[in-house]
């Protein structure tokens, strides 16, 4: 029953985190020119990037984070609190928003994917046994598939001031789920 709930906390924790790229696919809809399949380009590049930056997250903490072992509790927390404080002042973006991109090159989008990663990056900093593995090797593919699902909520919902409204209250939630996630993991 313990394992169970576990996974569930695993799920609302990559769910949280990839939330990040529904809110970034908002802006896409906004010019005309960007066909569907430009838009799905976006986004798939967008999801693309968050797993790559979780993976590259838990190479670097495979290198030193085991040295912190003892402590895997509290770093745990340090994490998750860190990663919830960047979502929270990502959210007052949200509302006024300051956080529409429009991409007219490559170069631009590749910015954006690693802008929206470094949640993911740091969360990879943690992702070994001791201290909050989610779902092992294969947790950068949940995150690829979890965005990609996030990307076309957001690029399917037209533009207006009561979505920008409704991804800021969704982007509280979402930090408030990998806080608490945070605190299950400790206990």
């Amino acid at each position: 029953m313990a394992s169970l709930r576990i996974i569930k906390m695993n799920y609302v924790f990559v769910i949280a985190l990839t939330f990040c790229v529904c809110v970034a696919s908002t802006a896409f809809n906004i010019e005309k020119k960007n066909g569907w399949w430009r838009n799905m380009l976006f986004v798939c590049a967008l999801a693309a990037g968050q797993g790559l930056m979780y993976w590259l997250g838990s190479l670097l903490g495979g290198t030193f984070m085991y040295k912190f072992a003892g402590y895997a509790k509290v770093i745990t927390i340090i994490i998750c609190f860190m990663i919830t404080f960047r979502m929270m002042m990502d959210t007052l973006k949200i509302k006024s928003g300051k956080n529409l991109f429009l991409i007219d090159k490559p170069r631009q989008l590749i910015i954006l994917a690693i802008a929206l990663g470094v949640n993911a990056l740091i969360a990879g900093l943690i992702a070994s046994e001791a201290f909050l593995p989610l779902f092992g090797a294969v947790t950068p593919l949940y995150i690829v598939g979890i965005s990609l699902i996030w990307g076309l909520i957001g690029i399917g919902t037209k533009f207006s001031p009561a979505k920008l409204l409704i991804n800021s209250l969704l982007n509280v939630l979402a930090a408030l789920a990998i806080l608490a996630t945070g605190f299950v993991a400790i206990f």
